[in-house]
């Protein structure tokens, strides 16, 4: 994927999600070990933005979101198969995959979900916010 952020549309804020803001002060973390970043990492709640100025950063483009990549998939607890095709997580005795599912190149983003090959979602998940609320509402998830 050429671009690995985009700049979110309001309608995607809620409690939990979570996004970069840009700030003229570099951010104490570097970006992939190279170098200070402007983009300060936030998760949204009802103190880390106002409400009142999401329109304003949304239109200036001083807020962004991942694209859903490799290690926001890993961090919910799914390994990469040896094939690097799909990813797979073991519960108990349950196995879910998480395949990229591309019937459409006009789509970006498009998954399916499996629990034991049945399919249980198909369809875009954009950002590791919209997978984790996806995995909790099929019973997949659980934050630690």
């Amino acid at each position: 994927m050429k671009n690995k952020y985009y700049t979110p549309e309001i309608e995607e804020f809620h409690i939990g999600f979570e996004f970069e803001k840009y700030d003229n002060r570099p951010a104490i973390y570097k970006e992939n070990d190279f170098k200070p970043t402007n983009w300060h990492k936030h998760t949204y709640n009802l103190t880390s933005i106002r409400l009142s100025q999401l329109d304003t950063h949304l239109y200036n483009k001083t807020l962004r979101v991942k694209y859903l990549d490799r290690e926001d998939i890993e961090s919910c607890g799914f390994d990469t198969e040896d094939n690097g095709e799909c990813y797979c997580m073991i519960d108990t005795f349950d196995l879910y995959g998480l395949y990229p599912w591309e019937w459409d190149k006009g789509i970006k983003n498009l998954y399916k979900i499996t629990l034991n090959r049945e399919t249980l979602y198909r369809g875009v998940i954009k950002n590791i916010s919209e997978l984790k609320v996806l995995l909790k509402q099929l019973d997949v998830y659980n934050e630690k």
